[in-house]
């Protein structure tokens, strides 16, 4: 074949320009054509590789934060296709430039050509393997399925767009077309990938929610006959809680895997997919009504390029995102006057019979200071208490898991602090049980500390605790309520009230909540966010 019958077969095929015919005999420090005609294919090139790249990116994350808008879709999908678009083109420039400078390196077969193809197409795939992995829990099976399905369609894509791109810069060496070039590529593809892109969209559109006021679940209850009070205390383990004299039962540690989820589900009694309650950072897209937070540790994209762009924002988890009542709120809400203090996702409000202190008063009056952060704590829990006398009251303290576990102390200050918590919270348990509260505490190990959980009881438990899910049907029991069929716990003690199926979806919890900017600064000074 003649080099002439070679270029007009790359003109048909949509590979080759005027200028590009060029291209090795300009040069590359002075020739402002070299410059465009590399910038133009590479472009090319790169606008496919980011739109097949983004198609895993976005169904995984569809799989791991559903629901998402339409809008939100799109503005992820728009992150991620820019990402790979920016990385696609800088790739193929570099290997551009190396076969520019290096003539030993000519694609002078196919075997050539193709070998460096696949090689480039391992570099770009090999990026969404390792943010695939990152994820804190494993993936379902659709989502393996389906993430695998499409990250073997990209790297086969890069692979035909590669080559075509490195076929362009080297039809001097090459002298024919391979087969896998023998048919134009161009339109099919983009064509294809506007085909799955759009795809994306249909779980967004499939699963719109609908947010119409619900009345609450009506339930037989019982008198609750004692008054009772829920403390729980991250970074408290069974081997540390002996070391204070706190006789307690061993539990297995939860599976959840941040903060924010586990005691969630602690204070539901329902699992993560239920709550929805995930990470304790997240990233809400602009103008998007949820706040994305089941992202992988790698995920520079969003946490990163997003934010610069001004698609997204990160920002900690408002009290809107939970979808699920803690039970407190369902006593609450049938006429138990009921007190919460310092959780995570709730806010200062006073609504008929509950009264809930949020985290971020405490944490900005504590400053960066963990220990203020239980006596802040305490002392609003205790002046509630003795202000409005409720039946239930819990406390969230999380000292013990800062100074253990975020906080980059040296380990005497580290000891002294600890023992600090440690004291502060046998303090607690005696100032209950002094204000007539039967006591129930709950520790667990926080985020990549060892040993196991305990729970602590003043009262008899009919039943040995096996997880922290027992606690939400417990506190049910003693308030008189009917545990739901979503508890995958136990009661712990005698329970005559039969389970209901649910009580239903959390009121309000779409909106696109607020956290203000000195909440924010806290807890990345503390070491939640990073």
């Amino acid at each position: 074949m003649s080099l002439d019958d070679l270029r007009q077969q790359l003109r048909d095929r949509g590979y080759l320009s005027h200028g590009i015919e060029r291209w090795f005999a300009l040069d590359p420090w002075s020739s402002r054509t070299f410059w465009l005609e590399l910038t133009i294919v590479a472009a090319k090139a790169a606008l496919l590789i980011g739109a097949f790249a983004m198609l895993p990116l976005v169904a995984i994350m569809i799989f791991r934060n559903h629901p998402l808008t339409g809008w939100e879709t799109l503005l992820m999908g728009v992150s991620y296709g820019g990402t790979a678009l920016v990385a696609g083109f800088v790739l193929l420039v570099a290997i551009a430039l190396i076969l520019k400078l290096r003539p030993s390196l000519a694609l002078d077969t196919p075997r050539a050509l193709l070998g460096i193809s696949f090689a480039a197409s391992a570099l770009l795939t090999a990026p969404i393997a390792i943010w695939w992995s990152q994820f804190g829990s494993a993936p379902p099976l659709a989502e393996l399925i389906v993430g695998l399905v499409l990250i073997v369609t990209f790297f086969l894509i890069a692979t035909v767009v590669i080559s075509a791109a490195l076929l362009s810069f080297s039809i001097y060496e090459l002298k024919r077309v391979p087969a896998i070039h023998q048919r134009p590529r161009g339109v099919p593809m983009s064509i294809a990938a506007a085909v799955l892109i759009a795809l994306l969209f249909l779980p967004a559109y499939a699963s719109q929610e609908r947010t119409a006021a619900q009345e609450p679940v009506q339930v037989v209850t019982a008198p609750a006959k004692r008054r009772v009070a829920f403390i729980a205390v991250d970074g408290l383990t069974y081997e540390l809680a002996a070391t204070r004299g706190m006789q307690g039962a061993a539990i297995a540690p939860m599976s959840e895997r941040s903060t924010t989820e586990r005691w969630a589900s602690v204070g539901t009694g329902v699992p993560a997919p239920l709550h929805g309650v995930r990470a304790v950072e997240g990233v809400r897209f602009r103008g998007g009504r949820h706040l994305v937070q089941s992202l992988s540790n790698s995920d520079y994209a969003l946490h990163d390029f997003a934010p610069w762009l001004g698609l997204a924002r990160r920002e900690p988890l408002p009290p809107t995102v939970r979808r699920r009542d803690f039970v407190w709120e369902i006593f609450a809400a049938r006429g138990v006057p009921s007190l919460s203090v310092d959780w995570w996702t709730t806010d200062d409000i006073r609504r008929g019979a509950l009264e809930e202190i949020g985290q971020q008063s405490i944490f900005a009056a504590a400053g960066n200071d963990p220990i203020e952060l239980d006596r802040g704590a305490l002392k609003r829990a205790a002046n509630a208490i003795d202000r409005s006398h409720p039946l239930f009251a819990t406390v969230y303290l999380p000292a013990l898991d800062v100074i253990l576990n975020r906080m980059p102390l040296d380990r005497s200050t580290q000891l002294a602090a600890s023992v600090r918590a440690l004291d502060g919270v046998v303090t607690a348990i005696a100032d209950m049980r002094r204000r007539g509260y039967d006591v129930i505490l709950l520790g667990l190990p926080g985020d990549g500390q060892g040993g196991r959980g305990v729970i602590i009881s003043t009262i008899p438990l009919a039943h040995a605790p096996a997880s922290a899910y027992d606690v939400a049907p417990t506190l049910c029991a003693l308030m008189g309520f009917p545990a739901s069929a979503e508890m995958p716990g136990i009661p712990l003690v005698a329970a005559d009230l039969p389970r209901i199926a649910s009580y239903g979806a959390r009121a309000g919890a779409v909106g696109a909540g607020k956290v203000n900017e000195e909440y924010y600064r806290n807890l990345k000074s503390l070491g939640y966010i990073r």
